[in-house]
Formats: structure tokens, sequence, C-alpha cells
């Protein structure tokens, strides 16, 4: 699988377990490219490309969800403010579907909108010979509409509780933060308290936190961050 799908599929994607027999497992093989969407309001529309690279064909389903927070798929919302065609569609093996994305309504001016589309392999029946357990694929990938010059503006903190010091951010900008790695050091001593390599998004005008990453015993720290606005380094008291 190419980089920029294996990317995806870490990133955003959770693996249902669809029809059940003993052995193997199969799996559809799917690549998709670009692994988000960026549009403004004044071009609210683009594409992503599916690839089958497996074996077998697959029915897919595309969903289109607002997102205005957290980052897992319990917290999206159905919306018809985004169009993504075609909805339903079989994709042959080795065969490509472009997938067409439009904004309907008129986004905002001064704050980023954020989607979430959702790209779901139908499950299907298997052949009474065939041998293994059927997994679906679910890409969830995000869409935004970014008006011009908008950007993310994060506030950190370091906190202490009852059960162990707490990393929070709060992006007080008009677009997504987004937090690819970070690591945390004692700033004493500078050793390495915490690793976290899950991606993390942080909308506009909302917040994000890591809690009890470390005992409540812990001082000073020196944050580093791998994000879209570069990498950070903070020190943060607490």
């Amino acid at each position: 699988m190419r980089s920029f799908a294996r990317s995806a599929l870490l990133a955003c994607a959770c693996l249902l377990l669809c029809c059940g027999w003993p052995t193997a497992a199969l799996a559809t093989s799917l690549n998709v490219a670009p692994t988000r969407v960026e549009l403004t309001p004044a071009a609210r529309s683009g594409s992503i490309v599916l690839q089958n690279t497996g074996a077998t064909p697959t029915t897919i389903q595309v969903e289109t969800f607002a997102w205005t927070r957290g980052n897992s798929v319990e917290a999206l919302e159905p919306t018809r403010g985004l169009l993504a065609v075609p909805a339903v569609f079989n994709l042959p093996a080795g065969e490509r579907q472009v997938i067409r994305v439009a904004s309907r309504d008129a986004a905002p001016s001064e704050i980023e909108t954020a989607y979430r589309l959702l790209i779901t392999e139908v499950p299907v029946e298997a052949p009474e010979t065939a041998a293994g357990i059927r997994f679906a694929l679910r890409l969830s990938l995000p869409v935004f509409i970014t008006p011009l010059r908008a950007k993310a503006e994060p506030s950190w903190a370091w906190r202490r509780g009852a059960g162990g010091r707490t990393l929070e951010v709060q992006n007080n900008g008009n677009a997504h933060l987004h937090i690819r790695r970070l690591t945390i050091h004692d700033k004493a001593s500078g050793r390495l308290l915490a690793e976290i390599e899950q991606p993390s998004y942080v909308l506009a005008k909302g917040a994000h936190r890591w809690p009890d990453l470390v005992p409540a015993t812990a001082g000073p720290v020196v944050v580093e961050a791998q994000t879209n606005l570069g990498g950070l380094s903070l020190d943060l008291e607490g």
C-alpha cells in the first residue's frame, strides 16, 4: 500500500468485522488520495480518487458529516451541507473512482468550516466456500473550507489533577490545528515523560486534552509538537 494510503489508514481508519468464517482474514485494499480535502469560500468543490488495489470488486458508500468537535466518528452529525457524488458505487479490482465533493451552503468568511467524509466498504455475503474473516474498511477524511489568511492560534496549559498531570490546548484561531506528534520532557532533567504519536485535530475555537499523562508530582515540562504550523517548542509551568 502506498505511503499516503497507509497514513490515512493509521490516522483515521477503523476495521469493522462484518461476517465470520474461521481461518484467514480477507480484506479489500483501498488507496485514497488526497487524505484530506482543502477548500475555500471562493472554491467550494474538490475531489479525491479511490483505488481498489485488491483482487476482488467491492461496493462503496460515501457519507458526509458535520464536524464541530472531537476526533471520533461518534462525535459527527449527518449533514446535507456537503455533497459527495457518487454516494454509492461498485469499484472493480484494479479500478479507480473519482469522488467529487462540494459545499451546498455559503461558507462563513471569517471562520473555517469542517466536515468529515466517511468512505465505507459495504459488507457483502461471501461464498460458502470462502475461508476467513471478512473485514470492511471505513475511511474518515477531513474536509475543510478555510477562509483566506485563517490560521490556528494554540494556547497550551499543563495542569495538575488528582489522577496526574494533563496537557491541554485551546485553539483560539479561526482554522484547525493538526497535531501530528507530541513529546513531553522534564524541564530540569530532560527525561522523556510521554510520547504521543496518535494525530489529533483541534478545530477552530475548539480544545483538546490529554489527561493524566504523567504522575501529579511532575514539575515544569518542555513540550515539543509537530503541527501544521511547523515544529513548536513550549516551556510549561504548573
